[in-house]
């Protein structure tokens, strides 16, 4: 048995030390500037800014990625909102809180954005709303991070048993798995909602969702402004959406937002 805590805790460990130098090497990823977004932003050229911006973001080489994208998803919801095109700002200051989650400025924006668009507070402040933010508090990269920091705890928790063994062996060990799972819930969190494809709907009042992807099919339900939906298909300007409950239709790409940019 001890033989076998032994070898756990090695690959927890070799685990450990393989994602930190992963870590290491895409972190000193080369970004493209924004300076002149910014100065065209600063100067009412909000035209120009957004293009700015987007390009940046389409950008395959040099493409920023985590909170630093998620600063000009940021400052795209604020060219939006300057715009008087509250909902498509909801949108864009919506995909910035999945990089930025803690970020007072974002989440600012995003609920005088939902104001003016008329919709609910994006925080409820109930408890499962408070629960929920507090497992999204994290960037993808912390809660990478978080889960690692789980792995060595649980590492050194089965070393500790392996070496000493008795009841507070067991203690440790059973602690390090219990660190595991609780450090390891935001990545699992974050991983769950990377594998979905999340939108969100910008269409004034209501997103109509058909059975067929013409104007004359049959409407099958729709989705209220501001509301998050899953989509299953593209077309040039249709996109087929999955709706609560597991209705699929589609509905205009006008009238949707993809919240991963």
């Amino acid at each position: 048995m001890k033989t076998f805590t032994r070898r756990l805790a090695l690959l927890c460990v070799c685990a450990l030390g393989a994602t930190l130098a992963h870590a290491a090497i895409t972190a000193t990823a080369e970004v493209a500037s924004d300076a002149k977004a910014i100065e065209a932003y600063r100067k009412g050229d909000l035209d120009t800014a957004r293009t700015e911006w987007i390009a940046i973001l389409d950008d395959a080489e040099h493409a920023p990625r985590g909170a630093e994208r998620g600063r000009i998803l940021y400052d795209l919801g604020n060219v939006a909102f300057r715009e008087g095109k509250a909902l498509e700002a909801v949108g864009w200051y919506s995909a910035a809180v999945r990089l930025r989650p803690r970020d007072a400025n974002t989440w600012t924006n995003l609920e005088q954005a939902r104001s003016a668009a008329k919709l609910e507070p994006a925080d409820r402040g109930d408890l499962s709303a408070t629960l929920q933010r507090i497992v999204r508090a994290f960037t993808p990269s912390e809660a990478r991070w978080l889960a690692l920091a789980g792995v060595g705890l649980l590492a050194l928790g089965l070393v500790f048993e392996a070496l000493r063994g008795g009841r507070l062996g067991r203690i440790a060990a059973f602690a390090g798995v219990l660190a595991a799972i609780v450090l390891g819930i935001p990545c699992l969190d974050q991983h769950t909602r990377s594998n979905a494809d999340p939108l969100i709907a910008i269409e004034a009042d209501k997103a109509i969702v058909r059975s067929e992807p013409r104007e004359t099919a049959a409407v099958v339900g729709e989705v209220a402004a501001g509301d998050e939906i899953e989509r299953r298909d593209q077309l040039a300007e249709w996109t087929k959406v999955r709706l609560e409950g597991g209705l699929e239709g589609w509905t205009r790409t006008t009238a949707v937002f993809s919240l991963w940019r």
